[in-house]
Order: structure tokens, then sequence, then C-alpha cells
């Protein structure tokens, strides 16, 4: 298998990530939006985003989180980013988290009633079998 790079993604809250555990234990619902950058070989621009996660009660994070890339030219792209995050501690004891995330890229044009067309971009190029 070979990925392609399309762009790095550098996402940060503004305001701060609320965590919403209604029945007692560790199982939740979160909410946070921010802004940031893409900067890379296919995309490149400022990022617009929210996440609204469910925490498990194993405590692992189910980021659901998508937004808007626009390009230096004034195109939009739309994002959806979903997967798991696993939290532990680094060697100086700070709480860190792992991802495995999964990102669709889509931008779409309405053209007039019942007509849409999305052109989407893939991260993987190609998948070749071992022999």
């Amino acid at each position: 298998m070979r990925l392609e790079p399309i762009c790095d993604m550098q996402l940060s809250y503004q305001g701060g990530f609320s965590l919403v555990k209604p029945y007692g234990g560790e199982e939740g619902s979160g909410y946070g939006q921010g802004n940031g950058r893409a900067e890379g070989p296919r995309l490149s621009g400022s990022v617009q985003w929210a996440n609204h996660p469910r925490r498990r009660s194993d405590g692992r994070m189910l980021p659901n989180a998508g937004g808007l890339v626009t390009t230096q030219d004034g195109a939009k792209v739309t994002f959806l980013m979903q997967g798991r995050t696993v939290f532990g501690a680094n060697a100086k004891g700070e709480s860190v988290g792992g991802q495995n995330i999964v990102m669709w890229f889509v931008e779409g044009v309405i053209a007039g009633l019942g007509a849409i067309r999305f052109r989407v971009f893939e991260c993987v190029n190609e998948l070749i079998a071992e022999s």
C-alpha cells in the first residue's frame, strides 16, 4: 500500500473543549471548535472545524469532527474526520493521546435543484499485493 500525502493539518481548539458526563461514569459527549492550517503538496489553506466526540466508558474518545479548508485562491473544501483516541502518559508524566483517524475531503457544488457534483480526494493511492 502506498499513501500519497495531501497535507499536514495543524488544528487547535479556540475557547476550550467541554466534556459532559451525565451518568457519573466515564461515558459522555464532548464539544469543541477551533481553527488551524493545512499545508501540503495538494491542499493548503486556513481551517475552521468543530468536534463532537463520544467518550466511551473505558475513557477512549471517538472523534467526530468536520470543517472547512479555505485555500488562498478562495476555493472551499470540506472535510470529515472520525476515529479513536487512546490516552496515556509520556515520559514526563504528561497526558498525551494517540489517534487512529480517517479523513475524507470533499468539494461539492450544487448547480440547481437536485444537481450536486462532488470532487473526492483520496489518501490511499494504490494497494499492491505482495507475492
